[in-house]
This record gives structure tokens, sequence and C-alpha cells, in this order.
């Protein structure tokens, strides 16, 4: 049993998220690396730059400081890696500018 998210308030992280969403507009980019730079096999962390989780919704920002997980626990940032628990195929990659 995965205890990692066991104290995780879903609830207000939901409420981030549809924040995040009325300040942001995203476009979509593309799925996977590939989405982030030419012929890329791993995903670039450029600023402006958010995965999309396919399981839960959840926008995190790719350039972002810190470790981060996305609401079911499929993606996953620290300050070196973004891990995809779906395989990085299923990431959708999109360009946000604020309002």
């Amino acid at each position: 049993m995965d205890m990692s998210r066991w104290n995780v308030d879903e609830t207000k992280i939901r409420a981030e998220q549809e924040a995040l969403k009325k300040r942001m507009n995203f476009v979509y980019v593309g799925h996977g690396p590939r989405a982030t730079g030419f012929l890329s096999k791993t995903f670039k962390r450029k600023p402006g730059l958010y995965a999309r989780c396919t399981q839960c919704g959840y926008y995190m920002p790719l350039d972002g400081k810190g470790s981060e997980d996305c609401i079911c626990g499929n993606l996953h940032r620290d300050e070196q890696n973004f891990k995809s628990e779906v395989g990085a195929a299923e990431v959708e990659i999109f360009k946000a500018t604020g309002k």
C-alpha cells in the first residue's frame, strides 16, 4: 500500500488548480517529451510549460521549484527529475500565458 499520499488535502489542491485555470490560458502543444523540445527524449523544463495528467487533469509547471505530485500520483516532479507513472508519451504538454 502506497502511503506517500495519505495526508493529501485533495479539496485544497483542486481549488488551487481551479484558481490556476482562471489565471492562465493553456494552449495544447503536444504529448510527451517531444512537445517540450525538438526531438527531445526527456522533458525540457522550460518556463511557461505545464504537464497535464491525463488521469486527474492536474496542471504541473515543468520549471517549478521543489517537489510536486499530481492528485492521483501519476506525475511527479522534483529538482532534478520529472516522472510519469502512465508513460511519458501519455503526458499532455501545454503552454501557459497569463490572462
